[in-house]
């Protein structure tokens, strides 16, 4: 082979080699220094105020939903799918909770059960539904959101509005105990689903390339519908907890819960296409990230329309950094 193209098949893989160790370096280290820096400009911002005592217990009531969702999310993330539906259903899921509980005077476990049921089908209509109607799941995910959003505004006009949640019966989901076992059980089972059984890997798999996870026997199938399984529990368990954080179920209950998901993901360096690359501590460290600015920015007394801008721009840099565009013209469904 002549000298000349020896020298630039070099260069070319040095060309590869140097966007790999940049995409590792944006995924595995600058979310942590992300974090960090966050959790330090908002402090002197703050006067101190962000890391007192009192705040940190907000701070960890605060990203206690949110961290729930996102590490059920990891799952339907990893294998490239999506779910803009999340906010609404969580919302409906609140409304059946406490409507069987108002109007049907059942036990408060079956309330439970029941929000979860709800968000578990929301959710696997979007997944099963986009594979089966070979659609975008963000297509079929804002079908689920409209048809969720009308169901919560019925249900709160035809309880009065504005429903307050009896803090003597629900009460106990606002123990900081109880949220610290729960959050810590689902993050160690969830790491060892996502990491060591075949679940995880095979939806990494498909997310990394459908074609090559296709000629290796994997029924893709099974494993969205498993991911979307999880998601809606995780969905499910949080309306619960939300909905006893609030103390009030309006027609906006749930808003925003799918978009600061997706903001806290590429905070943390996961990637919104899937893959390998994907991992739940990237999930932690972008929920603690928004968490942290969302609260500092608050009480520095940043106007919330102007957090959400924040927000919404952060999201539009980060995921323009890091999107895997070499994925782009594979094909969507198999």
């Amino acid at each position: 082979m002549p000298a000349e193209k020896v020298a630039v098949i070099e260069d070319i893989d040095e060309l590869l080699i140097k966007k790999a160790q940049r995409k590792d370096m944006i995924r595995n280290v600058l979310p942590f220094l992300g974090l960090v820096f966050t959790i330090v400009l908002l402090t002197i911002a703050t006067h101190g105020l962000l890391l007192s005592g009192q705040n940190l217990v907000n701070i960890i009531n605060q990203c206690f939903t949110t961290a729930l969702v996102g590490v059920g999310a990891a799952f339907v993330y990893a294998y490239g799918g999506m779910d803009f539906s999340l906010g609404p259903a969580c919302g409906l899921a609140q409304i059946v909770f406490i409507g069987s509980f108002m109007r049907f005077d059942m036990p408060v476990w079956v309330g439970i059960i029941l929000a979860i049921l709800t968000c578990i089908i929301a959710t696997m209509i979007v997944g099963a539904g986009s594979h089966l109607l070979h659609l975008q799941p963000f297509i079929v995910s804002l079908c689920v959101r409209s048809i969720c959003t009308g169901l919560l505004e019925a249900g709160n006009n035809s309880m009065g509005g504005k429903i307050v949640v009896p803090m003597d019966t629900f009460g106990f989901f606002n123990n900081n105990l109880l949220k610290t076992i729960i959050l810590l059980a689902t993050l160690v089972i969830s790491w060892f689903i996502f990491e060591k059984t075949k679940l995880g890997k095979e939806a990494k798999l498909i997310g990394g390339n459908r074609v090559t996870a296709r000629q290796s026997g994997i029924r893709p199938l099974r494993v969205i519908v498993l991911s979307h399984l999880i998601l809606g529990i995780m969905v499910g368990v949080a309306a619960c907890f939300m909905m006893a954080r609030n103390g009030m179920i309006t027609s906006g209950s749930g808003g925003g819960l799918e978009f600061n998901i997706m903001i806290a993901m590429a905070l943390g360096g996961f990637p919104m296409e899937g893959g390998a690359a994907a991992k739940i501590r990237s999930v932690i460290i972008g929920v603690l990230t928004i968490t942290f600015l969302t609260n500092g920015l608050t009480i520095a007394g940043v106007d919330n329309s102007y957090i959400n801008v924040i927000k919404g721009v952060l999201f539009v840099v980060i995921v323009a950094l890091s999107y895997d565009r070499t994925n782009l013209k594979q094909v969507v469904f198999m």
